[in-house]
């Protein structure tokens, strides 16, 4: 080297140094300002500076990225928290000390005025302040912001730390719970069979046969047993041993099974065993009988796997096989649904068993053909499978150097070598979603990239043992894994978390022992039967799935049942709803979607009423057992519980926020007060003195308050009262109480029922099916609303209250002479009634809901603002009027948001909807598709949901709302043993249905003809008269669910029909299973083969005739045939049985006298026979006189 090389090698040393230290300094000076969000926001390094948005488009920044850090802005501060930073805020809670403030400054006549607050305690600045430098970012304020006002539940103005951990930790569960809620497959206890006939040996595999469907279980020492779908066993066999010669020396070892396979196309079991064979067993039969007999393997096969086009059943399949070698073997059937192996070169023994020798299988190359994969693992091979697509075996074993191998049949593509340090022990393989799940003894569960080898996309765990089994359930996107301590986790593929786990609790894993398994424990069944088998020494278990995933889609429902209410908050923004099994869901009134949800509210009573407190903060609820509860509906947190009086249903509840009190009433008929001025009082005492006394004598079923000191209640007998809330006396009684005149029937059960236990003995106003007044019943006000503005205006003779009375809205002024000043029909159906109402907050406009679903706009400007001359009976005028709800509307309210109107609404048909003051249809809360209130394209509108509902509804959805859908078997609570009564008696309306009544049909004939236009808006009670009997407690009734009539079905013909439907459905199926059958190859050596079934004739349906005649006799014992039962058109059921014309015969009337002998023919429609006729069989000549009845003797005949 020169001295000039030496030189140039110098200066680059010295330059590369020099960049190592300018690189150093670099680093140090721009890491502050990584940390400061607006210096990154300067130097373009955030979404928002302008380098990044001027920034070229290439493939390391593709549109995915950007909508991807889009959406990070929208993480909810809640979701950022993590574990660390609520351990440092908890310390700064601890170490804050708050400085005094000046409350109040000094004047003439009081001096200065502090605020000292408690240690620990942080207003809003401060609150603001300690996340932002615990979180090191001030990318969260607007929502600190909210964070802080959902705490501050008190309206202090203050947040200490038991507040925000227990919002938190009460977000945490509930997040975790919405999450996992309805993805829990198992619901039911397993079911857990004994197989006797194992001799306490494990099952090593579970297999599903179709036609019939039966699960087959085989043990370990070769016992075959037969099982039904609810693992009743049918029958067992034992699988024969190979033969011994008497006069042998060498020492034969028992025969263990090692894996069993269900063959779908050729209908046949392969059942590999140590004695390096393979057993075909036939199938098509209910006796399962060994066919063929593939022996000498050069090794054992421990593991097999088949493959066939599904499409083309008839096309080459694949049967693959595992050996203990590590070696692959693949067996190619040519024609798998016609025979499997070649007539010729065959030896049967003395069982009929045709065994193949493994080197003799050359010369079946017509059928089948084998190719050999040397050396797949230096280990056996414990699972195999098959890509069809890509022509890709898949196996695993123990082995550490090639624990999973993808591998090329042709072995002239890439293969995929996984490694595990204590290899796999089982996987499983799904195309569409395409991962790979192996479990190994590590107890461990992986997700893998079919071809990324490197390294698991996730890796969970949980298990305490090894993992013997995984299977991928695509429908429900979860991994249900089995492990040796009888231990089935069910775990979701997108988030990776473990969302069941389920212990079974086998005989043998008592008292911490370790179970023995076969080599394939598991199977999973997919619809429609949904189950999952587990398989444990000699024990098998049954679980249903509860959920599958495929669903048919159906109308978009807010809750599962009917709903009760649904308000508004304007300071949150939000909406809440509750339903009647007591589940309460907040959500985002802007675009939909629930944002919380809390159950059991109430435990199992149905939640009757709703309302916020005055600041906004606390959601109050009210219960039909009397409880009442104070909520913060942000987090679900139950902060006060209130004291019941009695077990009588909340109607109505008016929290006062300056006086701090809480009133509420309801069935109890009396008005209680509650203490509301101890933010730590969790259990608050019923105070039950009302200075005014308890004037109602029935239940209380409305109340509204207007400011400032007017509190309006109204009770069942129609008593109208208005109360001063400064005094609590009587301000005004309106109207008084009318007393209800029962009918004698209905008297008599009410005597039957104690008085404690007749508080809640009639259904709730929304449950009630027929809204019709009986006679001498008062009309009950259902609601009550001041109009409040017109009482700030000072126009106080006009109408100032607004009362529902059984449809009518009646108009009432409190401070005029006259009270009483209008009233109109507001529905225009009759017998219904408003549950609902609403004003403007400048009520100008009135909106009210009907049981009938449809929602009304009034303009009220001008409507009884005066007295007048005589009660105006004119309806003000109407602005909208829309169909909302397929049932009863239970709530309406008036929503002002962003400077626009909306019209919120409940139901009974389990929704909450949102409509603008036009009736056009934004959408239901708990669709799908979100919405965007200021996009109108996001709308539903010009959409309805009646629309939607057609597109969308499955076929229970549809019997349950079309009362022509519905039979016996779609609502199996209908007693079908019935008594029909006289066709003259017309049926009489019930109003208070409940569960417990017991339904009787009335068989018309209307109900028997076909159902008109006018027939299927009939009522419940159209078609159905209850036994007049009260339950204690009457519980929810679906109003959309009204049951038909249909006529009877004789038992002689449904056995008949059942019997017909399903030989000849058999024999379809076996016929398309396996094609034409050549009749003179079905016996075999004068010997019937079970394929002499399939070619049996097949069923012929024979039309009635339309004319055809019967007998009186006949008719009586119900061999008759109604096209209305079985489902026929109307072309075939032209040709049926008139029921009709049998009915107008007068020979089949009852109340008729009986016939003459000179008329005893049956038929009306032609002349009386001669006496040498009178046979009633026309296949057989006439009677000889000797053998004629005498006209006395003859058998009368009823109709």
């Amino acid at each position: 080297m020169t001295y000039q090389d030496v030189a140039l090698t110098n200066k680059l040393r010295q330059v590369s140094h020099l960049n190592r230290v300018i690189w150093r300094r670099f680093i140090l000076n721009i890491q502050p300002l990584l940390r400061n969000e607006d210096e990154r926001r300067k130097l373009g390094l955030t979404p928002g500076g302008t380098r990044y948005r001027s920034r070229r488009k290439s493939f390391s920044n593709p549109e995915q990225i950007e909508s991807f850090n889009r959406l990070a802005d929208h993480v909810r501060l809640e979701e950022h928290i993590k574990l660390q930073h609520l351990e440092e805020l908890m310390h700064r809670f601890q170490d804050h000390q708050p400085e005094v403030t000046v409350k109040h400054p000094a004047s003439k006549y009081e001096p200065t005025k502090y605020e000292v607050r408690e240690a620990g305690n942080l207003n809003l600045e401060e609150f603001k302040d300690t996340i932002s430098s615990v979180l090191r970012t001030h990318e969260f304020d607007d929502q600190l912001e909210k964070l802080f006002l959902k705490l501050d539940t008190s309206a202090d103005g203050n947040v200490d730390w038991d507040e925000f951990i227990t919002y938190m930790l009460l977000q945490y569960r509930e997040n975790d719970y919405m999450r996992t809620k309805k993805q829990i497959p198992f619901v039911t206890e397993p079911k857990i069979r004994h197989v006797l006939h194992n001799r306490q040996e494990p099952s090593q595999k579970i297999i599903y046969v179709e036609s019939p469907a039966r699960y087959v279980t085989v043990s370990k020492e070769c016992v075959i047993c037969v099982w039904d779908t609810n693992l009743h066993l049918e029958r067992h066999m034992v699988m024969t041993q190979d033969e011994v010669h008497p006069t042998g020396k060498k020492r034969r070892f028992k025969t263990w099974v090692t894996d069993m396979l269900y063959l779908t196309n050729s209908r046949k079991i392969a059942i590999s065993s140590t004695s390096r064979d393979v057993r075909f067993y036939d199938a098509t039969s209910n006796k399962y009988f060994e066919e063929f007999n593939l022996f000498g393997l050069p090794d054992v096969a421990v593991s097999m796997y088949y493959w066939f086009d599904r499409d083309v059943p008839s096309n080459k399949s694949l049967l693959i096989l595992g050996m203990d070698s590590g070696d692959i073997y693949l067996f190619q059937f040519l024609k798998p649904n016609l025979q499997l192996f070649e007539s010729l070169y065959q030896h049967t023994t003395a069982d009929g068993v045709t065994k193949i020798f493994f080197q003799d299988l050359e010369m079946h190359y017509k059928c089948v053909t084998y190719s050999v994969i040397n050396q797949a693992h230096p280990e056996s091979i414990l699972k195999v499978s098959y890509i069809a697509d890509n022509e890709a075996v898949i196996s695993c074993s123990a082995s550490p150097r090639n624990s999973l191998v993808i591998l090329d049949k042709n072995r002239k593509k890439k293969s995929y070598i996984f490694k595990l340090t204590k290899g796999i022990q089982c996987f499983d393989y799904n195309k569409q979603m395409n991962v790979l799940v192996t479990g190994s003894a590590d107890h461990h569960v992986r997700l893998w990239n079919p071809y990324v080898t490197s390294k698991p996309t996730a890796v969970m765990q949980g298990h305490a043992t090894g993992v013997l089994d995984v299977v991928v359930h695509e429908g429900l996107a979860q991994v249900f894994t089995y492990s040796r301590d009888a231990v089935v986790k069910v775990w979701d593929i997108r988030e990776h978390l473990c969302l069941q786990t389920v212990v079974i609790k086998f005989p043998s894993t008592l008292y911490g022992r370790m179970p023995e398994h076969g080599n394939f424990p598991f199977h999973l069944q997919r619809p429609p039967i949904n189950s999952l088998l587990v398989a444990c020494n000699d024990y098998l278990a049954l679980m249903r799935l509860g959920a599958t995933g495929i669903l048919k889609y159906d109308a978009p429902t807010t809750h599962k049942t009917q709903l009760c209410s649904a308000i508004y908050n304007p300071f949150y923004k939000q909406v809440v709803t509750g339903c009647d099994n007591s589940t309460i869901a907040v959500w985002d009134i802007e675009s939909g979607c629930k944002a919380l949800q809390f159950s059991n509210a109430h435990g199992d009573e149905e939640i009757t009423f709703m309302t916020f407190d005055g600041a906004w903060r606390r959601l109050i609820t009210g219960a039909r057992n009397g409880t009442i509860k104070v909520w913060n509906f942000q987090n679900g947190h139950n902060l006060h519980k209130l004291e019941s009086v009695g077990e009588a249903e909340i109607t109505g509840i008016v929290p006062f926020n300056d006086k701090k009190i809480i009133i509420a009433v309801g069935w109890s008929r009396i008005i209680t007060q509650y203490d509301d001025s101890h933010a730590d009082n969790v259990y608050i005492t019923a105070d039950k003195i009302w200075k005014g006394g308890q004037l109602h004598q029935d239940d209380i079923l409305a109340i509204d308050y207007c400011p400032p000191n007017l509190l309006a209640t109204a009770s069942f007998d129609g008593e109208l009262l208005v109360w001063s809330t400064d005094t609590e006396k009587l301000f005004l009684r309106l109207r008084k109480g009318q007393p209800t005149q029962l009918d004698e029937k209905l008297k008599a059960n009410l005597r039957r029922i104690s008085a404690a236990d007749a508080v809640n003995s009639r259904p709730n106003s929304r449950h009630r099916n027929s809204h019709k007044l009986p006679k001498g019943q008062a009309a009950p006000v259902e609601k009550l609303l001041f109009l409040k503005s017109r009482l700030m205006s000072h126009s106080t003779d006009g109408a100032l209250l607004v009362s529902s009375e059984a449809g009518c809205l009646k108009w009432w002024s409190i401070y005029g002479k006259k009270h009483e000043l209008g009233y109109f029909y507001g529905s225009d159906y009759p017998d219904e009634t408003i549950l609902a109402l609403c004003s403007d907050p400048h009520n100008t406009v009135l909106v009210s809901g009907d049981t009938r679903g449809y929602i009304t706009i009034w303009d009220i400007t001008e409507y009884c603002l005066q007295p007048e001359e005589k009660r105006v009976k004119l309806p003000p005028p109407r602005v909208e009027n829309w169909h909302a709800h397929s049932s009863a509307i239970v709530n309406v309210e008036y929503v002002t948001h962003s400077d626009c109107t909306y019209i919120l609404t409940a139901s009974t048909d389990k929704t909450a909807r949102l409509w603008n003051l036009q009736g056009h249809y934004i959408g239901t809360f708990g669709q799908a598709e979100p919405w965007d209130l200021k996009n109108l394209k996001t709308w539903q509108h010009p959409k309805t949901p009646w629309s939607i509902d057609e597109l969308h509804v499955s076929v229970g959805h549809q019997a349950a709302s079309s009362p022509e859908l519905l039979t016996a078997e779609t609502d199996p609570e209908i007693d079908l043993n019935v008594v029909p009564n006289e066709a003259s008696k017309s049926p009489q309306p019930e109003e208070n249905n409940n569960q417990h009544i017991k339904l009787k049909p009335i068989v018309t004939q209307s109900a028997r003809s076909n159902s008109k236009t006018e027939d299927k808006e009939q009522s419940f009670e159209d078609h159905f008269e209850p036994a007049i009997t009260l339950n204690q407690r009457s519980q929810t009734f679906p109003g959309q669910q009204k049951p038909s009539l249909q006529s009877q079905r004789t038992t002689l013909g449904i056995k008949v029909e059942e019997d017909l439907k399903r030989t000849k459905k058999d024999r379809e199926k076996r016929r398309d299973n396996f094609g034409k059958i050549d009749t003179k190859c079905v016996q075999m050596l004068g010997q019937c083969s079970p394929y002499k079934a399939l070619v049996t004739q097949d069923i012929m349906e024979i039309n009635v005739p339309k004319d055809l005649r019967t007998s009186a006799p006949l008719f009586q014992r119900s061999y008759t045939y109604d096209p209305a039962i079985l489902g026929q058109d109307s072309e075939q059921s032209s040709s049926a049985i008139n029921l009709e014309k049998f009915k107008s015969v007068p020979s089949l009337s009852t109340n008729r006298p009986p016939r003459s002998p000179k008329h005893a023919s049956l038929s009306t429609n032609r002349p009386p026979r001669s006496p040498k006729h009178a046979s009633l069989s026309t296949n057989r000549p006439p009677r000889s006189p000797k053998h004629k009845l005498p006209a006395i003797q003859r058998p009368k005949t009823t109709g």
